[in-house]
Formats: structure tokens, C-alpha cells, sequence
């Protein structure tokens, strides 16, 4: 399906693509537009969040297939967390398209059965007790620097239950994406922050260690969301990765 995104900086430079988290919408990526200026930035809404309209059930093929199907020709795709999820089956599913990779507090294995169950339980709670209910206590594991919590916790609010719990059986489903990662062969870095409990730095550390010749930088003074917790650091390192890119 065709997503809604927003499109800021150069129309003619060099495509970038921003891949929210769950459960946010593009509007995470607020922090980073003013540094992306030379570039044509798209930051689309995945199925259910922001402006698009909601699907369900849908997987994280469909998501990497929507962004596909969403814009025309070669980009540096930067995934965070739900959207490293995404980025990396683009990268599995239409190498041919991407110009680099930035994966962000993120990981390449799929769910353990705990993490699928635990993943049930929450689609349970979000049925019964909205999403207001379900975002404290997620946000509060997610989110170390806590200046950072009113812009994530507004942007988070506006999901809808049914598109929380449809991304949320997407994320339990999504495939393993270990085995491809020595396929890739753009340039790749991978970003963590430093606190991050959700997917800790580790995590990071075996993706790096498996893309051939991926770089690793640990953000400081940060969890989860690390672009919104700490994006001056976070923006830095976007930056001079793109600018190797070229």
C-alpha cells in the first residue's frame, strides 16, 4: 500500500529514508530534519501510524514492500528499532535499492518464544486498557533520558489500540534477518544507546560484527530512542555516515 510521508530538504540531493520505531509515526524523526538539509529526506508513516490508514493483519515484509512501493529509485535507508526491522528487509528483499544502511537501537534476531508471549500479553492489555495504559510502563523501560519523554509520549498517544496491537503481532512475527546479514554489502553503521534495555548494546555489537565492514557507535546518555534522547550525538553520526556515503 501506498504510505503517507513527509519530504523535506533538497529535492535533487541523495535520497534518505527515515524508519520510525514502534509505536511512534514519523514525527519521531522531528530532531534530525534540520541536519539533513543537502539531502531529499522521505519519512514515511508505516501501516497504521501517522497518516496512513490502517491494516491488519500485516507483517514486516508488507511494511518493507510499502516503503518500496512508496518512492522511486536508490536511498540510505535509517531503520530504528521497528524500523531497523523494516530496513533490514529491504535490504534482504531489494538490495538493488539501497545505497547504505544506519540500524539504530535495533536487532537482527526474531522474537524468542518468551518475547512472542510477552508480545500476546501486551495485545491482550492494549484490548482491554488502551493505549494510554500501555505506554507507561513501556515508555518507562524505552526512555533513559527523560527530556526526551514529552515530544515520544505525545507522538506515541496518537496510535490507534488496533494499530498497536497489529504492529505489535507483526513484530512477534517478523523474520530472522541473522542469515542475511553477511549479504550485505553497502556501506552500513549501526547506532545504540548506551542505556538502551530493550536492545541492548550487545545486540548491536553482533550486527557489526556480522555486516562486513560495519562500523558501531554507542550513543551516551541515552535508552532506546536514542535520535530523540540524545540527538545532537545521534545527528553527528547520521551526518558523517551520509557524507562517506557521498
Amino acid at each position: 500500500m501506498k504510505l503517507s510521508f513527509r519530504e523535506y530538504g533538497t529535492p535533487s540531493g541523495p535520497q534518505v529514508v527515515l524508519l520510525h520505531a514502534f509505536p511512534m509515526s514519523g514525527a519521531m524523526w522531528e530532531p534530525q530534519v534540520s541536519s539533513l538539509k543537502p539531502y531529499r529526506v522521505l519519512i514515511p508513516d508505516l501501516r497504521g501510524f501517522g497518516a496512513t490508514a490502517a491494516s491488519s493483519p500485516w507483517l514486516i515484509e508488507h511494511a518493507a514492500a510499502d516503503v518500496l512501493e512508496s518512492f522511486d529509485g536508490k536511498a540510505v535507508f535509517v531503520g530504528l528499532s521497528m524500523g531497523g526491522y523494516v530496513a533490514l528487509q529491504i535490504a534482504a528483499a531489494a538490495p538493488d535499492r539501497v545505497r547504505g544502511l544506519v540500524l539504530a537501537d535495533t536487532r537482527a534476531e526474531p522474537d524468542a518464544n518468551e518475547n512472542k508471549a510477552k508480545r500476546a500479553a501486551a495485545i491482550d492489555f492494549v484490548r482491554k486498557n488502551g493505549v494510554d495504559a500501555f505506554l507507561a510502563p513501556f515508555l518507562k523501560d524505552a526512555v533513559h533520558n527523560q527530556s526526551a519523554m514529552p515530544m515520544l509520549r505525545a507522538v506515541a498517544a496518537k496510535a490507534s489500540p488496533e494499530s498497536v496491537m497489529a504492529a505489535l503481532a507483526a513484530l512477534a512475527a517478523r523474520p530472522d534477518a541473522v542469515p542475511g546479514l553477511a549479504k550485505i554489502t553497502v556501506p552500513t553503521t549501526v547506532l545504540v544507546g548506551s542505556q538502551d534495555k530493550i536492545t541492548p548494546p550487545p545486540l548491536s555489537e553482533t550486527m557489526r560484527s556480522r555486516i562486513p565492514g560495519a562500523e558501531l557507535h554507542v550513543i551516551p546518555d541515552a535508552g532506546h530512542f536514542s535520535n530523540a534522547e540524545n540527538p545532537a550525538v545521534f545527528n553527528d553520526r547520521l551526518v558523517s555516515f551520509l557524507k562517506r556515503v557521498g
